[in-house]
Formats: structure tokens, sequence, C-alpha cells
């Protein structure tokens, strides 16, 4: 025969003096059930705990009869291991299971309860046991105490560390608060709290035990709004309450808008792969317009296979509409229209090809950096690779990566792959930045898949990627891809001949890292480079400023490279004739330098695009 114990099983809410034990007994027919609840408080936990039992005897038993705990929906909570003496007078313990029976003193308010359920049955064949109550009210006489901290978040756009007009509130952010404890319980306990709309915020810190605190914002926010001098780093006190725990926070209120794609480090004949178009605007100002990706013409786009397919297509350009670019927006530097396309190099494509392609947006008139508006990526056609390697932006030239001592900035890309045999759950990017860069300057600019950056020390910092179930390669090449592009500014005053190098770290789930290849750039000044003075007779250039159309004259037999003024490349050709002209109007408008190479001697002049 089956005994059945039926009830309802609710969350347990709150709490006790202790220890206190109590025990209700109840009887019905064969059944004789007592319920014991035992609970207690810690002070040095600041926490209370609660226990409940059934000590349940069935008289008139069988040698066979079981009992089983079930809900209302017949659901087995906990059932006996069964009469195996043939006792008459069968007695069985069963623990009755505890929903949030470990309650800390911050979530007490006045006199609480623990809860088991509304209505409680115990039955053996026709004999119901009703009625059994299902709270136990207790006062904790002694909790620890605790105090409020509050503040706000907001983004100071006049610097001046003061919340007021022209300031803007940020909803949503996370804001931590960790004491740091003495005695027998735990060494430290954290408290974690949303600002609203108006940027308040209101936390509970223990201040019972404590020896001081720290309040703080998640690290991978200091990569959206960085650090300024009106807030360092994490608040510490030591007395409770505090008031006016601002932190306020550094945002362009310009618009910067930049185009960039994802896509693998290679392409391979007849293998498909994603391309990731993407637009940011790192300002605080909105931004809205078209991001339109021009694809080369031997790549086949499929936008079913697309699982960010095009707004609209034009020959051979994607366009997306996006609007309201800012970096205020929800999740932060989550500021982003991120296209995924899925593209297939045709038959034509062998190896030793190069496809390219073009993204670029529209310029608004507010933008700070037109420059970063348009943007070309070619991938050299091979037949194997390895898909975990880092890239630098400018390269430079040569072995040793030379750019010029007046560079401000880098950008790294670091693209890795999951060619295991199996969907990779987390993937962590380790970078060491070289001693030669200011890691507070550090801004992620694009990746595949939600990031979030930590410092892991000073100036080592980790993309970790959680649960991003990164595809595998023998199931599906094109999704098993992924990258984080970065940039990073250099240290002011650097010296001509100063190397920075960079690598990275590759970690997917538990496996050994996988190293990238290393980028090296090194600063050359005008003593590194033979640089002819632009005298008459020799090259020319004009007209400058330049609307469409620009025009060289007096090389013969040389090579034109012309960059923007990050130092990356737009245009590189061989030139033949005495005299050549190259259409820049697709270009946005700025300055531009174009670089003339004539053997040994090279010429570099600086124009403007208008």
């Amino acid at each position: 025969m089956k005994k059945l114990i039926y009830g309802f099983l609710l969350l347990a809410t709150a709490i006790i003096v202790g220890p206190i034990a109590k025990a209700q007994t109840y009887i019905h027919g064969d059944i004789e059930a007592t319920k014991n609840i035992s609970m207690s408080h810690d002070s040095s936990q600041c926490a209370s705990t609660c226990s409940a039992m059934f000590l349940i005897t069935i008289h008139n038993s069988f040698m066979g009869d079981s009992v089983w705990v079930i809900d209302t929906n017949l659901h087995i909570i906990t059932a006996s291991a069964g009469n195996t003496t043939g006792d008459t007078a069968w007695h069985v313990m069963l623990p009755i299971p505890m929903y949030g029976s470990y309650v800390t003193d911050d979530q007490l308010s006045g006199s609480t309860a623990f809860f088991f359920g509304p209505v409680l049955k115990l039955v053996s064949g026709p004999d119901i046991i009703t009625g059994i109550p299902n709270s136990y009210p207790f006062y904790v006489s002694n909790p620890c105490i605790y105090g409020n901290v509050t503040g706000r978040t907001y983004i100071d756009n006049n610097g001046n560390c003061i919340y007021d007009a022209g300031d803007v509130a940020l909803n949503s952010m996370e804001i931590t608060s960790t004491a740091n404890l003495t005695g027998t319980g735990p060494s430290s306990r954290s408290w974690l709290v949303y600002s609203n709309t108006s940027g308040l915020y209101t936390q509970k810190v223990q201040s019972s035990w404590m020896t001081s605190y720290d309040v703080t914002l998640p690290p991978d926010y200091y990569f959206i709004y960085p650090l300024t001098s009106c807030f360092t780093g994490a608040y510490t006190f030591t007395t409770l309450p505090q008031t006016g725990v601002d932190f306020p926070l550094e945002c362009s209120s310009s618009v910067d808008v930049q185009c960039w794609t994802g896509s693998p480090y290679f392409a391979q004949p007849s293998r498909s792969f994603y391309l990731r178009p993407t637009v940011s605007n790192t300002g605080c100002d909105s931004a809205s317009g078209q991001l339109k990706l021009v694809k080369d013409s031997r790549v086949i786009y499929n936008p079913s296979l697309s699982p960010y397919p095009a707004d609209a297509v034009s020959g051979d350009t994607l366009i997306w509409n996006y609007v309201n670019l800012t970096n205020l927006s929800t999740g932060a530097y989550w500021n982003s229209l991120i296209g995924r396309v899925h593209m297939t190099p045709n038959s034509t494509v062998v190896i030793g090809d190069t496809l390219c392609f073009r993204v670029y947006t529209n310029i608004l008139s507010t933008d700070i950096n037109p420059l970063n508006n348009d943007y070309t990526v070619c991938l050299p056609v091979v037949a194997a690779y390895d898909p975990n390697a880092k890239q630098v932006v400018p390269k430079g030239t040569g072995a040793t990566g030379d750019i010029p001592v007046t560079t401000r900035e880098l950008t790294y890309t670091l693209y890795f792959q999951n060619t295991g045999t199996a969907p990779a759950t987390l993937v962590k990017v380790v970078d060491s930045l070289d001693s030669n860069v200011n890691p507070n300057t550090l801004r992620v600019l694009s990746t595949s898949h939600t990031v979030h950056p930590v410092w892991l020390s000073s100036g080592v910092v980790s993309f970790n990627f959680p649960d991003i179930n990164l595809a595998d390669s023998g199931s599906d090449e094109p999704a098993s891809h992924g990258y984080v592009r970065f940039s990073v500014k250099l240290d002011a005053g650097l010296p001509a001949g100063t190397q920075i190098r960079n690598k990275g770290y590759i970690y997917f789930d538990a496996n050994p890292a996988v190293i990238t290849n290393s980028v090296l750039n090194t600063l050359v000044g005008s003593t590194s480079i033979t640089t002819n003075e632009i005298k008459e007779g020799d090259v020319k250039v004009y007209p400058n400023p330049v609307t469409d159309k620009i025009t060289i004259e007096n090389l013969q037999n040389g090579r034109l490279v012309i960059t923007d003024i990050t130092g990356k490349v737009i245009i590189e050709q061989e030139m033949v004739n005495n005299k050549t002209v190259i259409d820049i109007s697709k270009y946005p408008a700025g300055v531009y330098i174009l670089k003339t190479i004539d053997g040994k001697n090279t010429t570099a002049i600086k124009f403007t695009k208008e």
C-alpha cells in the first residue's frame, strides 16, 4: 500500500530567533505525523536558517508499504525506502524540502515567517489529515546592522564632478558594494543594485563585523566610460551611512560614427564565410543613417543564410538603416548596428586572388572624425591558414612595421575560430598590452559576439565571451569564427626607434591557450626615412585641396600609396607614366598623405580632400 503525503511547497521568505525547534503532531486513522521545525540565527553570518522534517508512524502497516511526499500536481518530492521489516507500527522520517531556507538579515523587516505550503494532506488509504499550518512567524532579536549608501550615475558633460544642467543620468547601471568583514563569518559580502531612470540608487551595506567597504561599477563599464579625475575607481569607506556616492562618467557629447567589417583573416575558394559590417557611434549624441557594404563582384550573397541580412540590395551594394546610435544606448558600448551576411566565392575565384569589400556610411556635419566612416578590407584567397591571428592597423612597412613617430593610436583585431569537434561554451581572448601604450585609453570598437572585458592586471585585459556557443568548424564553418577589435593610444613623447609588440592568447573552454602571431610596430622619424623635399621639377601633386580627382606628375616607374591621417592605406598602385590621375571622390573629406616611392627615395605629401 502506498502512503501519500500531499502538499504545496512555497518559497521560504524569512525567519527566527534561535536555535528554536517547534513540533506539531497530527493524527487521523492510521496516520500519526509530527512536523519538526528547526530554526536558528547566526549573528556572525548575519543570517538565519530553517529546516523541517516529518516523523511519521503508519499504524497497521504491511510489508512493502511505502510513503511518498508529493505535491498537488502529483510530482514526487521525496519518498521512503519502504517497509522492509513488516512492522505493523512502521516509523518513517522524511525531510521536507525547503526553498530559500537561508535568509540574510538585510532581507528582514519586522516579524517574518517561513512558509511550507497553504494546505498539507497526509494520506494513508481513507485516512486524511488536513489543516496543517503552513507558516511559522519569528522575530530575530539580534539582527546585524545595516546602513545605506546612496548616489547617482551620470555623464558629467562639463567635467565639474557635479550633476547639473547638461549632464545625462544613466539608467540601469550596476553598482556593487562589497563589505570587508572580521569575525567567524565570511571575509566579505557583496550587494548589487541598479540605478533608476534618474540615475539614483540606494544600497544596504552591512556594518556589523565590517572593517571597510568598497562601492564600484563592473570593470567592463570602464571600457565604455573611461576613468576621470572625478571618478578614478572604487570608493572605499569605513563608516555608514554615506550619501552622494556618485559616479560622474565621461562620454563625448559629440558624434563619432565609424565603420568596419568583421571577417575571417583569409578566404578560401568556394568556401562560405560571414562578413559582419558594423557601424558604431562612440559619442553620446545620436546618429542615424545608412550602412552600406559594397561586396566583391565575385562573391555570392545569400540572404536566406544570413542571420542579419541587409534591409535592401542595390547591385553589389547591401544597405542597412540605423537610427539613433549613441553611446548611451541600452547595453552601453553595444551602440552598434552589426550585420551578419553569408558570402561564398564563386567558381572563378582561385588561390592567389584577393577579395575586397568596402563598408561606409553617410557623414554627418557634426561628426568629429569623418575619416573613419569608410573602410575597405581585402582578403587574400589561400588554401590553408591559421584562423587564430592578430592584426594591427597601421601595419607599417617592412619587417619591423615602421610607422611615423607622430602615430598616436593603434587598432588591434584578434581573430579566433573553433576548430574542435563540439561548440565552445566559453571563449576568452587575453591580451597583454605593450608597456609603451596607455591601457586607460583602450576602447572596444567591435566584436563578433557579446563581450565582457575585464582587466586581469595592469595592462592585461581578458575579453570574455560567456555562453558564446561558438560552432565548431566541422559542423558550421562560417559560424565558427569570431573576433574582437579594439584601439589603444600610444604614450606621449615616444622617441624614434621605440618598438610596440603585441600578441594574443585564445582559450576555448578549458583547453590550453592558442597563441596568435606577434605583431610589431616601430616608430620612425624623418632621420629614419629618406624623404625628398617638394621642389620645382620634383613630384607634383595637384590640385590641393582636391574635390574628386588628384593628379601626380614627375614620378616614373614608382609606386603610389595614399593613407588617411591614421595611417590606414586606402589606395596603393604602381605608376608607369609620367602623369597619373586618381579618382578619390568616394572617400570622405579630410586630410590624407600621398607617399611616392621611386627607388630609394620616398616623398610624403599631405593634401586635403574637400
